[in-house]
């Protein structure tokens, strides 16, 4: 008798198992799941290099468009006074036709642009850093051909990796990114900001002077374990980020993922929310949480 009971209630509990996912609006067998267009993909677990977000503005050229040009104008004038120095000295030594006053006059010409050329290299280099005014030719043909200067500010206790030479950028509120080369470090503070200053430059994009701008810099320390999977997995409700993780029975449960980091190839990185080797809705996680809302009498959240 006690062993028909049990089978009795086991019964039960299956039916009610079975009745209990047909109910559920994320019941989605693969059948079902084939005709919605609803895809899987697997969580993986990477090693994630630390990252550093930084925020700044585009810069406006003008200013060191000119100072170069002052440089090429001071070398100019330099390269000739010097010429006609040399060329005095060498007259006046022959016995040729320079007297010792016009010999005089050269130097102090060559003296006056090459205290000019000194002080236009100083500005430069004091102003915009030692890259800049090492191949300040190089950095204009850059501007000229499209590129953009701009500076990100890294918070004060944020560390960058020392040998990293490129940056991401964005500009504030677009999700498409740039590549920028970091110049080095700004050469001047920035009164609103307790941090280190970098000067950036974006080869790829004509982007407006003023323009804010948020980056991605390398950091330290080294690398951590995180779980990786497509950023099309990620829906938004309630100003939370889910996802669609697929559980026993096919019954799928809507998980509340941490904080995430975008990893710039279509797929994001987080440290809580989903396991290594669960697999994620990628392809109609809107149609689940659309199904489960109105099965729940709540309405979705654009």
């Amino acid at each position: 008798m006690k062993k028909i009971i049990l089978g009795l209630i086991a019964s039960l509990l299956a039916v009610g198992v079975l009745a209990a996912e047909k109910e559920s609006p994320l019941h989605f067998p693969v059948e079902k799941r084939e005709a919605a267009g609803i895809a899987l993909a697997a969580a993986t677990e990477e090693k994630i290099s630390p990252e550093v977000t930084a925020y700044g503005r585009v810069l406006d050229p003008s200013p060191l468009i000119q100072l170069i040009a002052e440089v090429q104008t001071a070398r100019a004038a330099t390269e000739a006074s010097e010429a006609e120095k040399d060329r005095a000295e060498k007259l006046l030594a022959a016995g040729g036709n320079a007297s010792p006053q016009t010999v005089e006059v050269a130097r102090a010409a060559a003296a006056r642009d090459r205290a000019t050329l000194d002080s236009a290299r100083i500005r430069l280099r004091a102003g915009w850093g030692k890259r800049v005014s090492d191949d300040p030719v190089e950095i204009q043909r850059a501007i000229a051909e499209g590129g953009a200067l701009a500076r990100v500010d890294v918070l004060s206790g944020d560390r960058v990796d020392a040998k990293s030479s490129t940056v991401r950028v964005s500009l504030v509120g677009r999700p498409d990114t740039m590549e920028g080369e970091i110049l080095g470090p700004a050469p001047t503070a920035d009164a609103q900001m307790v941090g280190v200053g970098y000067l950036v430059l974006v080869r790829s994009r004509v982007l407006p002077s003023g323009a804010a701008l948020r980056a991605t810099f390398p950091g330290t320390p080294e690398a951590t374990t995180q779980i990786v999977f497509p950023r099309d997995a990620v829906v938004y409700h309630q100003g939370s980020a889910w996802a669609f993780v697929r559980g026993k029975n096919e019954v799928f449960e809507r998980r509340r993922l941490g904080s995430l980091r975008s990893l710039g190839d279509g797929r994001v990185a987080v440290a809580a929310g989903v396991s290594a080797g669960e697999e994620l809705v990628v392809s109609g996680a809107d149609q689940m949480l659309a199904a489960e809302l109105q099965a729940s009498g709540s309405a979705a959240e654009d």
